[in-house]
């Protein structure tokens, strides 16, 4: 009796922890693609919230990164949607198919469910970040490279970037980086792969330099607040990076291939730190930024004087410098297309590429300006 009393309380607590979490699915490239979502207690359809992809490691699935990385504790608490994909037979194509643009276009799935995500909740589409464990942090450098105009800004926990990602990689944008990564994991080298994957090392040079990074940073050691778990964390930061852009790397001294702060230890993979909770520094970082750090010229342009449109040209959404009272959109042929009223950013990603008018009202004066959606 008393195994059975136990049993339903724990089942209690974890129906109580998945209230907000939903299966889904849709079909593309013809799989069915499945996924779960994650609402804060008190979503609203009236408020605006960021999105964060969660991509679970190989072998591993969506439900078991849910609880694994317990970031939906800090989704929780900062307002924040989460949806968690599953790769298919539980692998992401990170980039190492031959040839590079080969094998189950997770890129193009990924795309989808973000506009899938924004066509179903009320999320910021400037404000849109991918996170991943091991292969799914692999993912997330290569989104970095090929969803630029999505993908605000990446963190990958034990899974860096791949040689052929470097190689294709084609951003115009500076996409702050964060790497989390053990100096001690057995199953991704810390020191890299030949013709895999960088190097630790190699991997913040390479981002250093595609981001016009200064090369020294600032560190900051944690605390080691817990004596017991064999390892240490330190943090690089390069702050002076293109477009306000940033690079942190959070290096764990004797870490292995796990999520600081996860929710079980896996002894087989090395020592999980638990001086810090890699969820809460994965989201102190991504908040800093939307789909206009990076961008060269951006603080230039808000501190400009009139209303000033950016970025321009777009493919994800579009900003102004100042509160705006309506906007028209008026293609090149004179008609009307859409009308807003004291729109914060509009998203134009459903937008057909090419050029367009904004008719801009502010405080009873009408100014216009052109867009180019690409």
């Amino acid at each position: 009796m008393m195994k059975r009393i136990l049993y339903l309380f724990t089942l209690i607590i974890l129906l109580q922890n998945d209230v907000f979490g939903q299966n889904f699915s849709f079909n593309y490239d013809g799989l069915l693609r499945t996924y779960i979502v994650h609402l804060p207690p008190n979503y609203s359809p009236v408020s605006t919230y960021s999105l964060v992809l969660n991509l679970h490691g190989y072998t591993s699935s969506a439900s078991a990164q849910e609880q694994y990385s317990n970031f939906n504790v800090v989704a929780d608490t900062a307002n924040v949607i989460v949806v968690y994909p599953d790769g298919v037979n539980n692998a992401w194509n990170s980039g190492w198919s031959s040839p590079y643009h080969s094998g189950v276009d997770d890129v193009g799935f990924l795309s989808a469910l973000i506009d899938t995500m924004l066509s179903n909740y009320s999320i910021n589409p400037c404000r849109v970040y991918s996170i991943g464990m091991s292969n799914g942090g692999f993912m997330s450098h290569r989104l970095a490279c090929e969803l630029e105009n999505k993908i605000a800004a990446i963190a990958g926990i034990t899974g860096m970037l791949a040689d052929s990602v470097a190689f294709y990689c084609q951003t115009t944008r500076a996409v702050p980086i964060m790497q989390i990564q053990g100096n001690a994991d057995p199953v991704v080298n810390f020191n890299g792969s030949a013709f895999a994957y960088r190097s630790y090392n190699d991997m913040i040079t390479w981002w250093n330099n595609h981001n016009g990074c200064n090369t020294s940073p600032s560190i900051v050691n944690y605390p080691n607040l817990n004596l017991t778990d064999n390892s240490t964390a330190e943090l690089s930061i390069y702050n002076q990076c293109d477009g306000n852009s940033k690079i942190y790397g959070l290096k764990i001294l004797n870490g292995g291939h796990t999520w600081p702060g996860g929710s079980i230890d896996i002894p087989s993979n090395g020592n999980t730190n638990r001086d810090i909770h890699a969820s809460s520094e994965i989201w102190k970082f991504l908040s800093q930024f939307d789909c206009n750090s990076g961008v060269v010229g951006v603080e230039e342009v808000i501190n400009q004087k009139g209303i000033k449109v950016y970025p321009n040209p777009s493919s994800s959404c579009i900003n102004f410098s100042k509160s705006v009272d309506k906007i028209r959109v008026i293609n090149t042929l004179g008609v009307v297309l859409y009308e807003y009223h004291n729109p914060l950013f509009i998203q134009v990603s459903t937008w057909q590429k090419g050029m367009y008018i904004l008719e801009i009202t502010s405080k009873n004066q009408m100014e216009y300006q052109t867009i180019l959606i690409n």
